[in-house]
């Protein structure tokens, strides 16, 4: 039924007033066609395309659209992304993993077929690359419908489509998320200013391109590339052109025309689709009937794109990976941030993952338990020099299931036993006691100013060794002999030198922070996890150059190619290399006769070296070992904890072993892997001793940081790669002593520093401690 016209209004009049008050404007033709477009819309939306009060129709009228037009924001977020696929790529180049919170892979236009855009356009926009981002004819016809008519007609141009899907997920207030759904008088008007302007900003095939990336096909499939893949198995150049108008034809009504739910009437919409694209003359006859007598093709069930680390076949690696995203500063200042940055995508990172490590690893660690094992492995692949995780494997997969585990036995931190004492070789070599100093390694031995346990302490067997230099007792793995040349070193010095080579879990602060009467650390009795055991071995391997273990090597921006920030391995010298070749030499000794890996024997035709650990009642087993390509680290227990289930009976390779030492599963694990992983590498001889040059001369000190401000002190630390820390009390009242001021430092100035140390901050009285610093600083 019509309706009366309303006496008080002529729209071909407004809208003539409007058109000769935008083309008096002075300026470009393109804002010139904005305002009176703007004005178009103000009047002719208040005249009825759109429900609008008859007040703001009274207020929009003429010159007053345009200022009312004038007044409106241009600005769109084009800065905030859209949500796509984060893909892991291993070091070949090779996709073993991806994440995505909308299923969206941006392409660019070129990777895009005509068949699919010409349909978009035809269907769409007919006047896309001739409109200035407005449809002036459509807003007329629609207003003039609504004028006329109980009909409601829009007049949306691809344009302002994208402007929605920008601001459906990147809106900054209330107001832009009310543009996004665009139902309002008021938030129509703001999204054809904000398309006018965004015609200024981008080019015709920028914005066509965006809005391909953007609008959303059903079944979870957001932009044309993931539809394609979804629906038909194909990437979008490749869209033949039924695909191209099916998929054109969804964009009216994803749920409508979803051609698994309803396949007749996504069928009549794609030919729909075609009849429009024949009419344009981009099919001829013959082109239009054979494309509506095909089916519509698509695949029996829709496809799939594989997301997050349970559909990874290296599920325990890609968690890893997703975990140095969370937590490296590189991909964001905050927690919040990174989390957002994993969220939205469109990274492509290479990470160190070596599938030749990783399946040699694996192979080797369910060939000696099997995944139904009460006791569990975990295994890490360090490449020296680099810090790149090659590999790291368990038995057990990945999963909630019982008997399955989401957890990353390679990162988690377990006593490692005589792992340790090379580590207090390398402390005593840097202090100048050489690899050829001898202590009578009696059994057992009490140290006369450390701690000990009842008794004192003990050499496996109790055996009594004798007099032995350094490279005999790792060679035998006398514990004796490295209480007492800890009593030489100091405790302290080794938990500096434990994190000097990377190992950060030793308790420096709180009430288990190692206090320096510890000898039992350098047994092993403090944690430390597989990842960080083999990154400290592969210091001895490289010259003393340590690194930060990481997973993700390079990274780029996927849509462009263009390289984002990614975590830094911070390789430096940590110990002198002369120290490194020494400790690196001494490790080829429980390999040899009399060793404790005599019969194990070395890896096939090449140098390497290696210790094992047992922890105390046989709570856990380890070997860490190295050859200059590679240092591996395995462990050995029951996750459920060492202590409440020893290794005292186990079956490992189809037998049973009573009271198990590292030498005797772990070690077989270790030397399977190392042999495979460096077939077809050449053979390179492990350092050579210096016993003439055992003085570090590459050891930084601990600056002296008292008696200034703590953001003074806090920035020195930070800059010498040092971690600060704000102890909770407060120094005693001092009147020299003003509020803010470092009193004391642990550990104290001139001490030999780790690389990634922390010094712990005790500030005068009345001092704010609850001070935030920099985060993975």
């Amino acid at each position: 039924m019509r309706k009366p016209r309303p006496e008080t209004v002529s729209l071909d009049r407004l809208i003539g007033s409007a058109m000769q008050d935008a083309e008096s404007t002075s300026g470009s033709r393109s804002r010139r066609l904005g305002r009176f477009a703007g004005a178009v819309a103000v009047v002719a939306l208040a005249a009825g395309s759109l429900v609008a009060p008859a007040a703001t129709f009274a207020a929009a009228a003429a010159s007053s659209a345009l200022t009312y037009w004038e007044e409106l924001p241009t600005e769109l977020p084009l800065d905030v992304a859209l949500p796509q696929h984060t893909v892991l790529l291993d070091r070949d180049g090779k996709e073993f993993a991806r994440f995505f919170s909308e299923n969206r892979i941006d392409v660019k236009l070129s990777e895009i077929s005509p068949h699919f855009t010409e349909a978009l356009i035809a269907t769409e926009d007919a006047s896309f690359y001739e409109n200035g981002g407005a449809d002036l004819k459509g807003i007329v016809r629609a207003a003039g419908s609504n004028l006329l008519t109980d009909s409601r007609q829009g007049a949306s141009t691809i344009t302002q489509q994208l402007v929605q899907n920008i601001l459906i997920n990147n809106a900054r207030d209330e107001t832009e998320a009310a543009v996004g759904v665009g139902t309002s008088y008021n938030a129509k008007l703001r999204e054809l200013k904000y398309a006018v302007n965004l015609e200024e900003q981008l080019s015709k095939d920028e914005i066509l391109t965006s809005y391909a990336n953007t609008v959303y096909f059903g079944q979870g499939a957001y932009g044309v590339e993931a539809a394609s893949r979804i629906y038909f198995g194909v990437p979008a150049k490749d869209l033949t052109d039924g695909q191209g108008a099916m998929l054109a034809g969804l964009v009216k009504g994803p749920n409508v025309y979803d051609p698994y739910l309803s396949p007749e009437q996504a069928k009549n919409r794609r030919d729909t689709v075609l009849y429009r694209l024949a009419a344009v003359g981009k099919l001829t006859p013959a082109e239009l009937e054979a494309a509506t007598a095909e089916p519509l093709g698509i695949l029996p069930e829709p496809g799939k794109i594989r997301s997050g680390c349970d559909q990874s076949d290296y599920p325990f690696y890609c968690s890893l990976v997703r975990q140095e995203i969370l937590e490296n500063p590189a991909f964001g200042d905050t927690r919040e941030a990174r989390e957002d940055r994993l969220s939205r995508g469109g990274m492509t990172l290479t990470t160190a993952l070596d599938r030749k490590v990783m399946d040699s690893s694996r192979q080797a660690v369910e060939q000696a338990l099997g995944n139904g094992n009460r006791a569990a492995m975990g295994v890490a692949v360090v490449v020296p020099g680099t810090g790149e995780i090659a590999g790291i494997a368990q038995n057990r997969t990945w999963g909630p299931a019982e008997g399955s585990t989401e957890i990353i036995y390679a990162d988690q931190a377990f006593q490692p036993g005589s792992t340790m004492k090379p580590i207090a070789l390398a402390t005593a070599l840097e202090q100048g006691i050489p690899a050829t100093t001898r202590f009578n390694a009696v059994s057992p031995y009490v140290p006369a100013a450390l701690d000990f346990p009842p008794g004192g302490y003990i050499n496996y067997g109790g055996i009594n060794y004798g007099s032995i230099d350094a490279r005999g007792a790792t060679k035998v793995s006398s514990n004796t002999y490295f209480i007492q040349l800890v009593e030489r070193t100091g405790v302290l010095a080794v938990a500096d030198m434990s994190a000097r080579l990377g190992i950060t879990s030793l308790p420096r602060t709180g009430e288990r922070a190692i206090q320096g009467r510890e000898a039992s650390l350098v047994l092993g009795a403090y944690e430390v996890s597989p990842i960080e055991m083999a990154n400290a071995y592969a210091t001895f391997a490289s010259g003393g150059v340590e690194c930060t273990p990481h997973t993700i090597t390079s990274g780029i921006r996927t849509s462009t190619g263009e390289p984002i920030s990614t975590p830094e391995p911070d390789c430096h010298q940590a110990i002198a290399p002369a120290v490194a070749n020494t400790v690196g030499d001494s490790l080829k000794q429980p390999l040899t006769p009399g060793g404790t890996l005599q019969d194990l024997g070395g890896l096939n035709g090449r140098e390497s070296g290696a210790k094992t650990g047992t922890t105390n009642d046989f709570a856990a087993n380890w070997i860490a070992g190295i050859t200059p390509q590679y240092s591996t680290a395995v462990w050995l227990g029951d996750p459920r904890g060492g202590t409440q289930y020893p290794l005292t009976v186990l079956q490992a390779y189809g037998q049973t072993f009573y009271n198990l030492t590292g030498s005797e599963v772990a070690a077989p694990v270790w030397k399977s892997i190392m042999n495979d992983i460096h077939k077809d590498l050449p053979a390179k001889a492990m350092p050579k001793a210096e016993d003439a040059a055992t003085s570090s001369t590459t050891s930084r000190a601990i600056p002296d940081v008292r008696g200034m401000g703590t953001d003074e002190a806090v920035t020195l630390l930070l800059s010498n790669k040092l971690t600060p820390v704000i102890s909770e009390t407060t120094a005693a009242p001092n009147r020299l002593h003003p509020a803010g001021t470092v009193v004391s430092q642990t550990p104290a100035p001139g001490s030999t520093s780790g690389h990634r140390q922390e010094v712990v901050l005790t500030l005068s009285d009345g001092s704010h401690t609850a001070i935030k610093l920099p985060e993975g600083k």
